[in-house]
């Protein structure tokens, strides 16, 4: 009876350890993404391919630029899910015709480089002991506003 009951917790606990693969967006069909070319018009662009997932707004000298991307995550356990596929596609525009296309996979963001510089938001920052005694008090359990205090 032992062996029954723990060869079914191990089998439990080893289908939780299994992998989880998550996909964001979906892109065209390749057929699609292929059958546009260099000096199409932005209204084809998106009667073949849809809506983008991003487009930026045209500034002064830069055309339009379309986004079409996909990812593929995977997770095991409780770990955070890793990148393992990216593919997105980038049309740049200029007087409505596609003048450029570009295709950038997961390799090519490993060539981009990355600035953690961060920027500093105003306000006050408390420490671990001041946020405590500065929430001392608000809450209770009789079900009114945790906000106010008596």
């Amino acid at each position: 009876m032992f062996k029954i009951i723990f060869c079914t917790l191990s089998v439990l606990c080893l289908t939780a350890c299994g992998l989880e693969k998550y996909k964001s967006s979906d892109l065209p069909a390749s057929a699609r993404l292929e059958s546009v070319k260099v000096g199409d018009t932005k209204d084809k662009v998106l009667r073949v391919l849809g809506t983008p997932n991003y487009e930026s707004n045209p500034a002064e000298g830069v055309g339009d630029i379309l986004f079409y991307a996909q990812a593929k995550k995977e997770s095991r356990l409780f770990l955070d899910p890793k990148l393992v596929e990216r593919d997105i596609y980038v049309y740049t525009f200029k007087n409505d015709k596609v003048q450029d296309i570009q295709h950038l996979t997961l390799e090519d963001a490993q060539k981009v480089p990355y600035e953690s510089d961060t920027t500093k938001i105003g306000g006050k920052e408390l420490s671990v002991l001041q946020q405590l005694a500065e929430n001392f008090g608000r809450y209770n359990a009789g079900g009114n506003d945790s906000t106010t205090r008596r």
